[in-house]
């Protein structure tokens, strides 16, 4: 075979073999994130559980950092469509500087970032063949939402889906394979069955959602804390309980003389036990709600919008009830002081609520698009709790105090960000729970100290 046939028998070999890969379908995209707390006066308030924040009364806190969190991900399709695999990694919260082993084994210090990649996606999206309409099922580590208040985050499980509803099976914790001498079957598993129904008639928006989770243990959850644990993710290993959610949510909007009129709402009930709680192994009824709307008007360049919220509080924590609303695994950015701003791994709480007193949350804001690069914005909220909470020195408050937020974001191309955050919050007197130091003013049953924090961000999308 002379030279030219065999670079010809080559070449048809190897487009042979690459012919089936044609016929796949590849893109890439991520999510570079450089946050930075420019400035914040009490650094041991943002520390992701209510349990942990701490007020300073007698030294400011003060402290600034700058991490990034970066987010990549592929898609694979068959040309037509009717498989893709989805795979995302990320690099999350790790700040410029960092020297901490036990943070998933990771440096941010010289010579390297150490092992900081988590898996972030990594599943496989099918449509049932023989069905001409949307009829797809997902399966592996997904993003999955129930309701923005309830479940919206990352989890595994398998979902079945169509243009309109979707039925899904989500397990969040396990023991692994296998059970130990006097285990059933399912014990120390904690699986849910999700599902969510959308009715789309412009101008209205409906949707019904319902959420059931469930764990079995062989064993009483002696560990369980209502004050602590007032979030699903949370709970302790091994919490034999059952939580039912159903609710309703939608949006409705309207032009009118003045600019386009708009609300949206969200309705939750929960009801459930845990069981086997403490020594004396009683069963904590759950009985518990959430309602929110925000009524908003656009005109011109300008909106405003009214955000209101209350997820109810337990007004008893040694009772056998719980009424205080619980979120599975979510992420709220309405308050810079209460929730999270830009550098979202430092906060005081990701839910909607205070620990187990809940909220009454009101806000106040104004958004303005100077033009389509600049965007600028402030608003002001008044934190209410739903139950009182008793200080150390008796008295009972609900006051969390009025913030005060400024915000603004620039374009410096079209997929880079420039955004700066500043929020202050005036203290009411229940913040008295979380003062510590030697002076009087700790726990004297007022406010002593206010709270200022501001974050920035620098952030790269494609």
């Amino acid at each position: 075979m002379n030279k030219n046939l065999k670079i010809l028998f080559i070449a048809l070999l190897a487009l042979a073999v690459a012919a089936p890969a044609m016929a796949a379908e590849f893109t890439f995209n991520g999510d570079l994130n450089n946050r930075f707390v420019l400035y914040t006066d009490q650094a041991g308030f943002f520390n992701t559980n209510p349990a942990n924040a701490e007020l300073d009364v007698d030294d400011d806190r003060a402290d600034s950092f700058g991490e990034i969190k970066y987010r990549l991900w592929t898609t694979m399709s068959t040309d037509d469509g009717a498989i893709k695999g989805v795979f995302a990694i990320e690099v999350g919260g790790l700040k410029y500087g960092q020297n901490n082993s036990a943070d998933r084994g990771g440096d941010g210090t010289f010579s390297g970032d150490g092992v900081n990649i988590e898996t972030r996606w990594f599943y496989t999206d099918f449509q049932i063949p023989s069905i001409e309409s949307k009829a797809r099922v997902q399966m592996g580590l997904l993003p999955h939402t129930v309701n923005k208040f309830f479940w919206s985050e990352t989890a595994m499980g398998v979902k079945f889906y169509t243009d309109n509803w979707y039925l899904a099976w989500i397990r969040g914790k396990t023991d692994g394979f296998g059970t130990s001498a006097g285990q059933d079957w399912g014990d120390n598993e904690l699986d849910s069955i999700n599902a969510r129904y959308d009715l789309k008639m412009e101008p209205v928006k409906l949707g019904f959602f319902l959420s059931y989770l469930w764990e079995s243990t062989s064993a009483p959850t002696t560990s369980f804390d209502p004050v602590v644990n007032s979030e699903v993710k949370g709970f302790p290993a091994q919490t034999d309980f059952d939580l039912f959610a159903f609710g309703v949510d939608g949006s409705w909007s309207t032009a009118t003389d003045w600019g386009k009129l708009f609300i949206n709402w969200d309705g939750i009930y929960e009801t459930g036990t845990v069981n086997d709680v403490g020594v004396a192994g009683n069963d904590l009824d759950i009985g518990a709600y959430l309602a929110h709307a925000d009524i908003g008007l656009n005109f011109g360049k300008a909106t405003v919008t009214y955000t209101v919220w209350y997820a109810s509080g337990d007004d008893n924590d040694t009772d056998d009830s719980l009424d205080n609303f619980m979120s599975v695994d979510v992420d709220f950015f309405e308050s810079f002081i209460f929730q999270e701003s830009l550098a979202d791994d430092n906060a005081f709480f990701e839910g909607p609520y205070i620990s187990d007193k809940g909220l009454f949350f009101n806000k106040l804001a104004l958004d303005y698009a100077v033009d389509a690069k600049l965007k600028l914005g402030g608003a002001v909220i008044y934190h209410l709790l739903a139950e009182d909470i008793e200080l150390a020195n008796g008295s009972k408050e609900d006051t969390l105090g009025v913030e005060i937020d400024l915000y603004g974001s620039y374009k410096i191309y079209k997929n880079l960000e420039f955004r700066v955050n500043i929020g202050y919050l005036a203290s009411g007197d229940a913040m008295d729970i979380f003062e510590t130091g030697t002076s009087s003013d700790a726990g004297n049953g007022s406010g002593d100290v206010d709270i200022f924090r501001s974050d920035a961000r620098v952030r790269y999308s494609f």
